[in-house]
Formats: structure tokens, sequence, C-alpha cells
């Protein structure tokens, strides 16, 4: 394939590089690759078989169709949903061996209903306050206990683990303990009373590297997995993907001419400005308008006026560059951290910005 105008490399070998170091941490227990929103927009298919090549034998997703669409990719290993799927959809779940988040008694009761034998795992809330089972304070634990009982006791439900989320292990690490602990009691109460709750799980990607505990059967991997640890590490993390866009004009500009919608860039003085083959549709923010640098050979070129549609401009003046040279968006060259910075985001929302259609991706192996 020829590549028409943008395109996002993905390094499989720092992918790989990445899962070891994160295994390494988990004290070599293996972690959920959480390849949900396509793998944060690094391709949720070559990802998830690279990863299962070098050992990986644990996926997360967020919906049904994206664990449907990793097994018929040939992706192996158990593929654990965190959403809620309809109950009508239970024989698909049983058809394709996915496990399925439950998070509460009347949702697990509603699959158990369609007479159809799944394995399931259990979310609890320990103050995320967006799914699961509710064990925001000590006083919840004799409640949640029965909930968690009630569904073990459905025949068509098999129960392969528990877990809960840290709302702020990359910010907050006393209310990451209060967390914690609330899971820990729980756990403990499931043992005494000898409730079989397969594996737990609670270490997100700043837990793993904030938080050294072995109790826990298994850890899960997104943001970190990608090249972008939550929180500080010596750890040398290494950016999966590299955005790329062409040059496909360059003109020279007068003192007062403006660039873009609504001329906020009028020149100051003669410029050289090169059209670059990327805007808002392509994932690249309009609230970067001239506020924002692609990189070339060592020059960062300024954004210009406002990002469009399709299009950005950028300063070359005094470069050598030319038509059908491409320029990097961000990667190796380029931190997206800053680049997040500046749109106000998380680089979470950039990343999975480069799920856009337009967007090619080339696959380093």
């Amino acid at each position: 394939m020829i590549i028409d105008r943008l395109f996002a490399e993905i390094d499989l070998k720092a992918l790989i590089n990445n899962y070891m170091l994160l295994k390494e941490l988990s004290h070599g227990k293996d972690i959920y690759a959480v390849v949900k929103a396509d793998a944060y927009g690094h391709g949720s298919v070559p990802c998830s078989l690279a990863l299962e090549e070098a050992g990986c034998n644990h996926f997360a997703v967020t919906v049904l169709k994206e664990a449907i669409e990793l097994r018929e990719a040939g992706v192996k290993g158990e593929i654990l949903v965190f959403g809620k799927t309809d109950s009508r959809n239970i024989d698909l779940i049983n058809r394709y061996g996915i496990t399925q988040t439950v998070d509460s008694y009347d949702y697990a009761l509603a699959l158990n209903l369609q007479n159809t034998s799944i394995n399931v795992q259990i979310n609890i809330d320990t103050g995320m306050s967006r799914l699961g089972i509710m064990l925001h304070k000590e006083e919840d634990l004799e409640n949640v206990f029965q909930e968690v009982y009630k569904i073990s006791r459905l025949k068509n439900l098999k129960i392969t683990g528990m877990y809960s989320h840290f709302t702020s292990a990359d910010s907050d690490i006393d209310y990451t303990n209060k967390q914690k602990h609330l899971f820990d009691k729980l756990l403990e109460k499931l043992k005494k009373e000898e409730i079989d709750y397969g594996k737990a799980h609670l270490k997100n990607s700043g837990g793993i590297i904030e938080i050294d505990d072995v109790k826990y059967d298994i850890s899960r991997a997104g943001i970190a997995l990608y090249g972008y640890p939550p929180v500080p590490t010596k750890q040398d993390f290494l950016p999966v993907m590299s955005l790329y866009s062409k040059v496909i004009a360059i003109r020279n500009i007068d003192v007062g001419d403006g660039v873009s919608y609504g001329r906020t860039y009028i020149a100051s003085e003669k410029m050289k400005v090169a059209t670059i083959a990327i805007g808002y549709a392509d994932g690249y923010m309009r609230i970067l308008s001239n506020n924002d640098y692609f990189f070339y050979k060592g020059y960062k070129l300024q954004v210009l006026g406002r990002v469009c549609m399709g299009l950005t401009m950028v300063d070359v003046t005094g470069v050598d560059i030319h038509e059908g040279d491409f320029v990097e968006i961000f990667g190796k060259n380029k931190s997206l951290e800053d680049m997040a910075k500046r749109a106000h985001t998380i680089t979470y929302e950039l990343l999975t910005n480069m799920s856009k259609p337009r967007v090619d991706r080339v696959f380093i192996k």
C-alpha cells in the first residue's frame, strides 16, 4: 500500500519491551494487556498477536465486539470484557469463549437466566463510582459479601476473577491505599468463608509501578504498555507509536498575509509556509491551533493559524523541505506528553484519536 498522506508507525518491539518491563515489575506474574479502543489507537489485532507471541495470555477490552474481533483474528488467550454486554448476546460470549464482567447480582442473574454457561469476573467499586458492586467504606463489606455470595450460587456462571480499579494511582497514594485496603478486606472475608473468587487483580499501570505487592494474581496494564507510564519511573518505557504526515504544498507569503480560517495568524515578515496533510478529522486536535509544532530534521515547525479539517499549516522559513516529505507529528523526537499539556488533555485521548480510519498504520517488527 502506498502511504497517501499520513501514517502511524507502530513499533511492536517497543511494545514487547514495555510488556516485559511491566511483567518484571509484577514479579514475573502475567498482566492483562488492555487493548480496548483498538489498543489505544495502536491496532488491537497486531498488538495482541505480537503480545501473545511474546507470552502474554490475558487481554482486556471494553465491549464484546472488540473481544470477538480478537478471537476471530486468532488470539487464543483469555479475553475479559470490562463493560456490560446485553444479556441477549450471551450465546456470543459462550461461542467465542469470552469472560464477561458482572457488576451486580441483578446483572449476573439476567445472564444466568439465559441458560448458557459462561465465565465471569466480578467488578468491585472501591471508589470509581462507575461500575461494580459498591464498597466505598468498610460498613459496605457485609452487603458486598452477600451479593458476591449470591452470584457464586448461580449455576450457569463460573467466577474466574474479581477486580477493582484505582482512581488515582498516579496522584493520590493515600486514597489508593484506602481502595487497596477495602479490596483486601473483601478478599480476606471471601477466603475465610471459602468463596472461590478466582484470580484477584487490582493494580493498573500506575499501581504496578507504585505498589510493590505480590499478593494479587495478575495486574492490568494500559497506557504504560504503549510507552507512557502515568507516574515517574526509572524503567525504560518506549513510545510505541510515532505519527507522520506529508507535506502537500509550500508557498511564500508576505507581511500582512493571514494563515487559515479567521486569520488568527498574520505574518509579520516574509515567510515560507508548508501545508501538512493532517487535521482534526484525522484526530489532530483543533485546540492545537497556533499552539504546537511538527518536527523535521532537527527543526521545530510551528503550527500557524487554525487547524483545518484535514490540513494544518506550519512555518518552514529557512528549512530545506519539499512537497512529498514527511514531518513527525509526535513520536521519537517530539514528546506526546508535552503535546497533551498544550491540548489540555491526556496522552490517552491523543493516542485513541489515531483510530480514525484516515490514519494508515505501518507495523514494525
